[in-house]
């Protein structure tokens, strides 16, 4: 029988496996903190479609994506982020929905009456959105839920400022004076108004079970009708 006998000398040299870059871990680790932060805001956003406001805390939340209550402190320290938060990620779909809507009407004298339209059309189905984003800080003006002034300038006034500067520059062209882009830009303001006032008023309709003797189509008319016009002799 042969007799192996190990070799002599030096192991052979095994290169170490390479440690992964720092700046890869973080950037996995961020992309990681994300995700979970859409999927808690996805989260408190059911609940309060299924709840209301006041059933969205941290505790209920993190029972909806599978985390402890202290998991969730990470993330956002009490509910006043977390509402804030979810109040400046809904604004910004309505927002969205109302840009994409006006990007495909090729009609500038149409596109106040696409703003009206596409403004109903996001919310209607879906009123205990609407009450937290528009009524939730007059209700809790005393109370610690109303939206904090970092929140405000940070999350919801660049999103809504976008709004209509692209609603000015689409109605009032590039060559427009300074004077005729106040105008539009206020005209638009104007037509948003309105619609809220109108889901207010449907939401207090809902709310109370006691309709308007107007259906919703013949008042969207109405203020698209009236808003076109508007547009049409501002531009004019």
């Amino acid at each position: 029988m042969v007799n192996y006998r190990p070799m002599q000398g030096k192991a052979p040299n095994r290169k170490k496996p390479s440690a992964t870059p720092k700046s890869v871990v973080s950037s996995h680790v961020q992309r990681k903190r994300a995700e979970l932060r859409r999927e808690i805001l996805t989260a408190a956003r059911r609940v309060l479609t299924e709840s209301g406001v006041e059933a969205v805390t941290l505790a209920s939340v993190a029972g909806e994506v599978g985390l402890t209550k202290q998991a969730l402190y990470h993330y956002f320290p009490n509910k006043e982020a977390l509402v804030g938060t979810l109040v400046a990620s809904l604004l910004n779909e309505e927002v969205e929905a109302i840009l994409t809507a006006v990007e495909a009407t090729e009609d500038n004298r149409a596109v106040l009456g696409t703003v009206i339209q596409a403004f109903y059309e996001h919310y209607i189905g879906q009123l205990p959105v609407f009450r937290v984003v528009y009524c939730q800080s007059q209700i809790t003006a005393l109370n610690p839920l109303q939206l904090d002034q970092q929140t405000l300038r940070e999350q919801v006034n660049p999103v809504t400022k976008n709004l209509f500067d692209v609603l000015q520059d689409r109605l009032a062209g590039p060559r427009a004076s300074a004077n005729r882009r106040r105008q539009v830009r206020q005209l638009a303001f104007s037509a948003w108004l309105a619609t809220l006032g109108l889901m207010t008023m449907l939401g207090i309709t809902e709310a109370t079970r006691d309709p308007l003797i107007h259906t919703d189509k013949q008042l969207l008319d109405t203020l698209v009708r009236t808003f076109n016009q508007a547009c049409v002799d501002a531009v004019a």
